[in-house]
């Protein structure tokens, strides 16, 4: 799956441009403004019915988590949702990913963790945590943007494109895992980086006894 911020590492005459897998990311003008194209790609090895039907319910499910969650954490703001082209244009955030900076400001550990909580506490499971997908704004280029992170901070949370709804206990822990696994292979340098991240969700011992199991059936698997 196409980490989606990596996007912004990119740059030609024609701004901003990203294929992956499942996807592609281009910069585009939404009413002279900056925005972000996302655009569900066509599987060739589907039959095409049931391509068509598959990608517009992935937009219509996106463009939900998207609107939902961002109720409680950032999350880029939907300015248009075209389900026969199987596209969802947003707007342009900017920023870096919290990948780039996390080791220099380890603090933020603690911040995404508490983000996670409040996206799981209101049903929603991301599907794909990782600090790539997370956006870090440190200097917002708008009064509406400044506002939006005096209230709930610099981070911005991305790609919910494999996520769904559920407020199952295993469903929240096996978020939380794979997420701990990709968190301590991208940052092993950074010490007691996972424990901050915990520090912030603050875990029940229901969800963290889930979590060593999950964790335990893997190894063995």
């Amino acid at each position: 799956m196409l980490n989606s911020l990596h996007l912004f590492l990119f740059m030609n005459k024609t701004g901003f441009y990203k294929k992956g897998a499942e996807a592609e990311l281009s910069e585009v003008l939404n009413n002279g403004e900056r925005a972000l194209s996302k655009k569900r790609l066509s599987k060739g090895y589907r039959n095409k019915k049931l391509d068509d039907k598959i990608r517009k319910e992935r937009t219509r499910s996106e463009a939900r988590l998207l609107r939902e969650a961002s109720l409680v954490v950032n999350t880029p703001k939907i300015q248009k949702v075209d389900e026969n082209e199987t596209e969802i244009v947003m707007e342009f955030i900017g920023g870096v990913p919290l990948k780039e900076i996390i080791e220099k400001k380890p603090f933020l550990c603690i911040e995404a963790g508490a983000c996670i909580k409040k996206i799981h506490d209101i049903g929603i499971i991301h599907g794909d945590l990782t600090t790539s997908n997370i956006i870090f704004i440190d200097k917002p280029n708008s009064e509406e943007f400044k506002e939006r992170v005096k209230s709930r901070g610099n981070l911005f949370f991305v790609d919910f494109g494999l996520g769904f709804f559920s407020k199952k206990l295993e469903d929240r822990a096996t978020d939380l895992v794979v997420f701990k696994k990709t968190f301590n292979a991208t940052h092993s340098s950074l010490k007691n980086g996972w424990d901050l991240v915990m520090r912030g969700y603050a875990p029940g011992k229901e969800l963290s006894e889930r979590m060593n199991a999950i964790e335990k059936r893997a190894r063995y698997h």
